[in-house]
């Protein structure tokens, strides 16, 4: 009787751990894309995933610089002096918008501009004639629009602005700060950070009715939203667990999955064309830019 206990005991028990161990499944397996340890922010693929770009710092500077899909050729992207970042492919590929810094005294007036990829031809989408910060635009997927966010009416807000700079419109008005806006493929949703309910959460906001939807309740900080290709995924930034991973969830907040499993910093994720997650990491030591070698569901 007693041998019998204890066989009833442990088969619970190894199916406990079974199930545990089921559902903590291993990071995917990486590729390292840049190996100088400069921090790095926002890599982004080319549509046509011949070229990443990324901010790198160096120093007391940071420049956009565009990487081929082979890692045999890297450049600047311009030859400014003035600190510029956080650049977004149109969807033909043949512009970038980015933000630049024009240094003024004490603080910074940022703007956002489009250019050529070959570096030529700078044109206004977001300026204003008083200090403000416009920072992250992003393009939507069929080329009419340019997602940004400014803090030229006071607070820090979500805006559209149609890419030669015209039919600029608000999309937000609350006394929080919402950041680093993202287009649904479709076009109809932009994924959004805020800090509304507390410490930073994900939202979506319609833009037909300019409805706000939480997406995350967690207890860390959610950041950083990329929709995927097709819609139906979103990868993001989370301390949840504890350090900075990459999650991704369904588009409507469920079904949250760890895809980094990595002690340290993982940050910025970004889907390529071809539906593998890219994203910047310290696990090398300092900080570069890595990609999934396979897809992610």
């Amino acid at each position: 009787m007693r041998i019998k206990h204890l066989v009833h005991t442990a088969i619970p028990l190894v199916l406990c751990i079974l199930t545990a161990a089921s559902l903590t499944a291993a990071e995917p397996a990486v590729e390292r894309l840049t190996q100088d340890g400069l921090f790095k922010q926002r890599p982004v693929w080319s549509p046509d995933g011949n070229w990443l770009c990324f901010a790198r710092h160096k120093g007391s500077t940071i420049f956009l610089y565009l990487l081929s899909a082979d890692g045999k050729t890297e450049k600047r992207l311009t030859d400014r002096t003035d600190p510029e970042y956080d650049a977004h492919f149109s969807p033909d590929g043949k512009r970038l918008v980015f933000s630049f810094d024009k240094v003024s005294p004490n603080q910074g007036d940022l703007e956002v501009y489009s250019i050529g990829i070959d570096g030529k031809d700078l044109q206004p989408v977001a300026v204003n004639d008083k200090l403000s910060h416009e920072e992250y635009p992003s393009w939507s997927a069929d080329g009419k629009w340019i997602a940004f966010t400014s803090t030229r009416d006071g607070n820090q807000e979500l805006y559209i602005v149609r890419p030669d700079g015209k039919e600029m419109q608000r999309l937000t008005d609350h006394a929080a700060i919402d950041e680093h806006p993202t287009w649904s493929p479709d076009g109809k949703k932009i994924a959004f950070a805020t800090n509304r309910w507390g410490d930073f959460e994900l939202a979506t906001c319609d833009l037909a009715t300019q409805t706000i939807t939480r997406l995350t309740e967690s207890r860390g900080l959610d950041n950083y939203p990329a929709w995927s290709a097709d819609g139906k995924t979103i990868a993001f930034t989370s301390n949840r667990t504890g350090d900075f991973e990459i999650f991704t969830m369904n588009a409507d907040g469920t079904n949250p999955h760890n895809i980094t499993q990595q002690r340290g910093i993982d940050n910025f994720p970004s889907w390529g064309p071809d539906g593998r997650l890219t994203w910047v990491s310290n696990r090398g030591g300092g900080f570069d830019v890595y990609r999934t070698v396979g897809v992610v569901e």
